[in-house]
């Protein structure tokens, strides 16, 4: 069976046929108990990856169908110049996976299907609506002459062939009310679709949930999730890689928002502020509401919850639930490069949010065995081997730095080049941020050092890193965002990805 899914997924990659995008008639098949949905447009696919030209996969490609297949996509008969849909449904003897796609012409689809495998018509049932064959005991394939449909549950061959037709039955004849285009959310999704596409429903996650979770771990949600969902989009933009994400909740789970969702709106700006960005080569912030996410944690009540306090408290001498009150839930990362380099060539900043002193105190009284500590105004400066580190308490924000200067940059005021000020700012828009500087020659040289001392990791760096410029990565408790900037704008994103993965062959 998985071959016959393998066929599908190729030819709907190589297309190469003109794409509509009005949306195609047969995913109202898609019946409205489906728990995801994918979705990919196969022209644009085809032609922004340029996926004719890929040396490994013709490499690979040898036999004489799938040859035929990926130099003329349309032999499989499929229409393959629609969008194609895969989607999921859970089921009483476990999921179901659903392949959807246009028909162009039987004939042609039913002689790929016997050049695969001898012998195949042999199997060929006729209904009134389709024709379909059980090539093994894990699915089936079916058609007519407006669409094919595919369904399998893998790993599971006690499905009699009578469950199968009975979904088919339906799915050839959809009931406009049972379908998933009677869905408001879903229909949205239809309208915003991209490249590569994926729509999530929260109908079944209960039994999602205790599917997967351990035996002793005791799952109790704190309120139903029907009617909640997550569309994420991907687009092959030239010069980037684009990837959105978006929840709906429901009426019920919008009034309880406030329990179970623990990130804050948005970033502490006064502490980007606080952190140097001057040369970034790394950043991440967050906010969180540690008093709901200790809430929520409590309700899960995980197995290894208790050993976790215990080391928790032996490495701080402070129980857990004190030291999630000691913290506000903010946080900053920053690693930039150092001009001057020295012993260390980054400027590493962290920033917390505080309710009091308590944590900087215990740790500077351990810090003072190892090192010397002096106290000026606002700060305390430890001194390892010449370099100054610097941690101090400013307007409930605990930070700790070995940024040259800061100490009497902040105090005077001067303290003008911040994240705030850097490319880190543009993913600065959500509860969490990220940002990495994926361009080599930026790094210091000890990096560069490091890695010429064994030339195959050196190389494998380079490959990976060369056709990039940065990644950033935004999110909040309703939308996500992620980019991969690459060095060309001109070309197009899938293109550079499918260059270096044939490179990497």
């Amino acid at each position: 069976m998985k071959k016959y899914i393998v066929l599908i997924s190729i030819a709907a990659a190589v297309v190469v046929t003109s794409c509509s995008k009005k949306t195609p008639a047969h995913v109202n098949s898609i019946p409205d108990n489906a728990v995801a949905v994918a979705s990919l447009n196969p022209m644009q696919l085809r032609d922004k990856g340029k996926l004719n030209s890929i040396a490994a996969l013709k490499e690979k490609v040898k036999d004489e169908i799938w040859g035929r297949i990926l130099e003329d996509p349309l032999s499989t008969g499929l229409s393959l110049n629609e969008y194609v849909f895969v989607f999921a449904m859970m089921e009483e003897s476990g999921p179901v996976i659903g392949v959807v796609s246009g028909m162009k012409d039987t004939e042609k689809f039913e002689n790929t299907l016997a050049q695969i495998k001898e012998g195949i018509r042999d199997g060929f049932q006729e209904t009134g609506q389709y024709t379909y064959i059980q090539p093994d005991d894990e699915g089936i394939i079916s058609w007519n002459d407006e669409q094919m449909i595919v369904l399998t549950s893998p790993d599971n061959d006690e499905l009699e062939t009578e469950f199968y037709t009975g979904k088919l039955d339906w799915m050839y004849s959809p009931v406009k009310e049972e379908s998933i285009t009677s869905l408001v959310n879903f229909k949205e999704f239809l309208g915003k679709m991209k490249d590569l596409n994926l729509w999530i429903s929260s109908d079944d996650m209960r039994e999602i949930i205790n599917a997967v979770a351990p035996d002793n771990m005791n799952i109790d949600l704190p309120l139903e999730l029907y009617n909640n969902y997550a569309q994420v989009f991907v687009d092959f933009a030239n010069g980037e890689l684009d990837i959105n994400g978006e929840t709906f909740f429901s009426e019920e789970v919008a009034k309880n928002v406030e329990e179970f969702l623990v990130m804050n709106p948005s970033l502490n700006r006064d502490m980007l502020k606080l952190a140097p960005g001057k040369d970034l080569l790394m950043a991440v912030s967050g906010s969180m509401d540690l008093e709901k996410l200790q809430k929520l944690v409590s309700r899960f009540n995980p197995p290894q919850l208790d050993t976790l306090e215990n080391r928790v408290e032996s490495a701080t001498g402070m129980q857990a639930d004190q030291l999630l009150e000691a913290f506000t839930g903010d946080f900053a990362i920053a690693v930039n490069g150092v001009e001057e380099e020295g012993m260390i060539p980054f400027e590493i900043f962290l920033g917390f949010g505080v309710n009091s002193d308590v944590i900087q105190d215990k740790l500077m009284a351990t810090v003072e065995s190892m090192a010397p500590v002096n106290q000026e105004g606002d700060f305390f400066i430890i001194n390892v081997q010449g370099n100054e580190i610097y941690s101090g308490i400013l307007n409930d924000m605990w930070v700790i730095t070995n940024s040259k200067g800061y100490k009497e940059a902040v105090n005077a005021g001067s303290h003008q080049t911040s994240l705030i000020n850097s490319k880190f700012n543009d993913f600065a828009d959500g509860s969490v941020g990220m940002y990495l500087n994926l361009d080599l020659s930026s790094y210091p040289s000890l990096v560069h050092d490091l890695l010429s001392q064994s030339p195959e990791r050196e190389h494998w760096v380079e490959q990976i890193t060369a056709p990039f410029d940065y990644m950033g990565f935004s999110s909040s408790n309703y939308k996500t965002r992620f980019i991969l900037k690459t060095n060309t704008p001109s070309e197009n994103s899938l293109y550079t990805l499918v260059k270096l993965a044939d490179h990497a062959e």
